[in-house]
């Protein structure tokens, strides 16, 4: 390595292990709580994977804590899973299928018809979901909580009505990390604001009437339903906050909280770009640009024609050395746009292996136009990597335009291909906003810092219960 890129890391380095962090000691002087998580899944996707740190890190404070999940991967003794044998079986085959086959995204649309409740939502356009009881997830967690903290609700078994039965005996707050509690049926309507009329007639369904009726009819539950549970209201970006603020949710929550999401710096954090490609196998003399996402190239939420399509503009570009659009989380077989591939990555959770990527890539890019908050552009931030993304969602909150990474208009290919131009093309620049980008997640983006403010809510609410009693 020449000795002005031994320098930049070590810059990097120094940055990032002098920056404040929250001290463990003060957080276990808190008083014990009995804390029950809800969510989909244990671990999956960035969701799942904030949820899972949340529950690790307050059994590492000394809290009594208890992840309830509807399928269950880990093997960790702090999950326990929503038993539904039938259910299990499809939900572990379309795993299978999702980690070995390219054409997943096909196979499990087609077998999701015939999962529990499929054909009558195909049919009626109705979410049904097993649980409505809360006592059988107390039964399941081994104790009383004090706290009932909901994450996403999406599965077959956890839905509003299950909301409800836990607002009737305890505290409950609800993190929204996409619109699915506002919406008949969509995690992310895009521009569809039909949700604030009951999402009827859906436009996002080409179905008909009856169908359209029964996604009307969805919100319409969950209204119900979590209107008389008067949950506490989080999201982890300011931009959702206000979608929810224009919702039924407005006049219904006992409070509202924005709590960013933060990552594991003790993986993520800046490293050798040399030694990390040499571990990945990349070249060293090349530009790297990284995506990621679960699916990142059937997942239409992930934008992956965008993607294609800034490569092909910057392949028009002269840019001397080749490139390579690095895509983690998806098969296939690598495009090619003169001297530019778009290569496949298969998903791993390995999350210091995820960070090797981040640390071996020049640029990390974003062509999602609906994330409420871009975990990986936090993880690529604080691996000291430089962001482009369109300048939508909760990445407005993450990207201080022009000195961490860019910001460009939604749909603006030409300057999203333009910006990466230049940091490929300026050395000074890339490097410059790669030490701020690891900077400035470290002091926001610490998982442990979304904790220690979790755990400050829950205090208050217990707090303010207290004193209503009395």
């Amino acid at each position: 390595m020449d000795f002005s890129k031994h320098c930049f890391t070590l810059l990097l380095e120094i940055s990032y292990n002098n920056s404040e962090i929250i001290n463990k000691k003060d957080l276990l002087k808190r008083f014990q709580m009995n804390i029950i998580l809800v969510n989909q899944f244990d671990v999956y996707g960035g969701a799942e994977k904030i949820v899972y740190q949340l529950a690790q890190f307050y059994r590492t404070c000394g809290h009594r804590v208890c992840l309830v999940v509807s399928f269950k991967f880990s093997t960790d003794k702090i999950v326990v899973e929503i038993q539904n044998n039938r259910i299990k079986i499809f939900q572990k085959f379309l795993y299978l299928i999702d980690q070995y086959y390219s054409r997943q995204d096909i196979i499990k649309k087609i077998l999701r018809v015939f999962q529990s409740n499929g054909i009558i939502k195909l049919l009626t356009g109705r979410e049904k979901y097993g649980i409505t009881d809360i006592q059988k997830m107390v039964n399941l967690a081994g104790f009383i909580p004090d706290i009932i903290h909901f994450h996403n609700l999406r599965g077959r078994h956890l839905g509003p009505s299950l909301i409800h039965s836990a607002g009737t005996s305890f505290p409950v707050i609800i993190t929204l990390h996409d619109m699915w509690l506002i919406t008949g049926k969509c995690i992310q309507p895009g521009m569809c604001d039909k949700w604030k009329d009951n999402c009827f007639p859906c436009p996002q369904s080409l179905s008909f009437l009856p169908v359209k009726r029964g996604i009307s009819r969805n919100l319409q539950e969950k209204i119900y339903f979590i209107s008389k549970a008067k949950p506490y209201i989080c999201t982890p970006s300011k931009w959702l906050m206000d979608i929810v603020r224009n919702s039924y949710l407005a006049n219904i929550a006992s409070g509202f909280y924005i709590i960013n999401n933060g990552v594991n710096l003790e993986n993520f954090k800046p490293g050798d770009k040399k030694i990390a490609r040499e571990k990945l196998g990349l070249h060293a003399d090349c530009n790297i640009i990284l995506s990621s996402g679960r699916d990142i190239k059937t997942n239409r939420y992930k934008n992956f024609s965008a993607l294609r399509t800034v490569a092909k503009q910057l392949s028009e570009m002269d840019v001397k050395k080749p490139v390579i659009f690095l895509c983690l989380g998806d098969r296939g077989k690598s495009e090619f746009y003169k001297n530019i591939e778009i290569r496949f990555v298969p998903f791993t959770r390995d999350e210091k292996v995820i960070a090797d990527y981040y640390c071996a890539a020049d640029i990390y890019l974003s062509t999602s136009i609906c994330e409420t908050w871009g975990l990986t552009v936090s993880e690529a931030m604080a691996c000291g990597t430089p962001v482009v993304g369109f300048s939508s969602g909760g990445l407005t909150e993450q990207i201080i335009h022009g000195e961490n990474g860019f910001l460009v208009d939604c749909f603006d290919i030409k300057k999203m291909a333009e910006s990466i131009f230049i940091l490929l093309t300026n050395h000074q620049i890339r490097e410059g906003m790669a030490l701020k980008a690891a900077e400035h997640a470290r002091k926001f983006f610490n998982i442990e810092n979304t904790a220690s403010k979790y755990l400050d809510v829950y205090e208050n609410i217990l707090a303010t219960r207290d004193r209503k009693k009395t």
